[in-house]
C-alpha cells in the first residue's frame, strides 16, 4: 500500500499506520469543501427563513422554489437567486444554530 500511496499521491505513509483510515478524501479536495459548506450555509438559511416557518409541504413555498431557484438555473447568479427566494440578505446564522454554534 504504501509503494502504490507513494505512486498515486506522490506521499510517503508513516509505518504502523493504517493508510486507508484517513481523510484522504480531502487531499485535492480543499476549495470543493468549502464550497460545499458554503452550500449548506446557504440551504440552512433557505430551509430555516421559509421552508421551516412556513411550512415544508406549503404550496407558495414550493411554488416560490421553483419559481426563484430552480427555473432560471443557471441563467443568473446564484446570489441573485438565492436573494430573491429569502427576500434578503443570506446569512449564516440559520447554518451556526444548526451545528450548536452561538449566533450573538
Amino acid at each position: 500500500m504504501g509503494q502504490l500511496s507513494n505512486e498515486i499521491l506522490g506521499l510517503e505513509t508513516i509505518p504502523g499506520t493504517n493508510f486507508a483510515a484517513h481523510f484522504g478524501h480531502l487531499v485535492g479536495y480543499d476549495a470543493q469543501y468549502y464550497g460545499y459548506m458554503w452550500s449548506e450555509v446557504y440551504s440552512e438559511d433557505m430551509f430555516e427563513t421559509r421552508f421551516g416557518k412556513e411550512g415544508v409541504l406549503n404550496p407558495g413555498t414550493g411554488r416560490d422554489y421553483r419559481n426563484y431557484i430552480l427555473a432560471p438555473g443557471g441563467s443568473k447568479d446564484g446570489m441573485e437567486l438565492l436573494r430573491s427566494f429569502l427576500g434578503r440578505e443570506p446569512t449564516q446564522e440559520a447554518f451556526l444554530r444548526s451545528k450548536g454554534l452561538s449566533t450573538s
